[in-house]
């Protein structure tokens, strides 16, 4: 390369806003009953689901994390109260935006094994996401956590920052960045305590890269 490209290159380079966002999905939650919990109260995290958490702060810690915007749900808040708990006094905004699907609030109380006698519109769902009136649209989904994400992006400057949401929202955004049709929903699973890894250079998304749970290990014994 001659001087003069090189020159160029660097340059070029200097002008790109490179930034990365986390999209974490809430952590365990305490089930004993195995019920669908969607819109529910009282469903905290599980101690699993608290050492998750406390993993995702420790993985963090460090960075230049500005703004955490959670959903309103309890499991959500919790998890992102754990993790601020790692960081540099980061701002702690709630987002209605993030917020569980919609469906949730057919299936919510029933349990796991139940739901397809009991739920009988859930084959529909499971078969193509967003085709009822009560479903909604996977392409709406995704759209309430770009809003979200384009917040914490105006907000950030030069840091990062974190959205904290739940499995279909975060699935809905990574099967529309992926061009995917909407029965692709349940295909790409983002688990409990998994996050999305979200590369922006000058404020669009540049790629997508999937980190799945992870737990701190113990410390040895002395």
């Amino acid at each position: 390369m001659r001087p003069g490209d090189c020159a160029l290159a660097a340059s070029i380079a200097s002008v790109l806003q490179r930034t990365r966002l986390y999209l974490v999905r809430h952590c365990d939650v305490a089930n004993p009953r195995g019920v669908l919990y969607g819109y529910l109260p009282g469903f905290g995290l599980s101690e699993k689901g608290l050492a998750q958490a406390d993993s995702l702060g420790q993985r963090l810690a460090g960075q230049p994390i500005r703004v955490i915007r959670t959903s309103p749900l309890e499991r959500a808040r919790q998890t992102t109260s754990i993790i601020a708990r790692h960081l540099d006094g980061p701002e702690v905004v709630v987002d209605d935006d993030l917020l569980e699907a919609r469906f949730s609030l057919y299936l919510q109380g029933v349990r796991y094994a139940q739901v397809p006698w009991r739920r009988p519109l859930w084959w529909v769902h499971m078969a193509y996401p967003g085709l009822l009136r009560r479903d909604e649209k996977v392409d709406a989904m995704a759209a309430r956590v770009e809003r979200s994400l384009q917040r914490v992006l105006e907000s950030v400057g030069d840091g990062t920052g974190i959205c904290v949401s739940h499995g279909d929202p975060i699935q809905a955004f990574w099967i529309t960045y992926l061009h995917r049709r909407p029965w692709a929903l349940h295909h790409l699973q983002c688990a409990k305590g998994g996050l999305l890894a979200l590369d922006y250079v000058n404020r669009k998304l540049a790629k997508v890269t999937y980190v799945p749970p992870q737990v701190a290990a113990p410390p040895a014994p002395v």
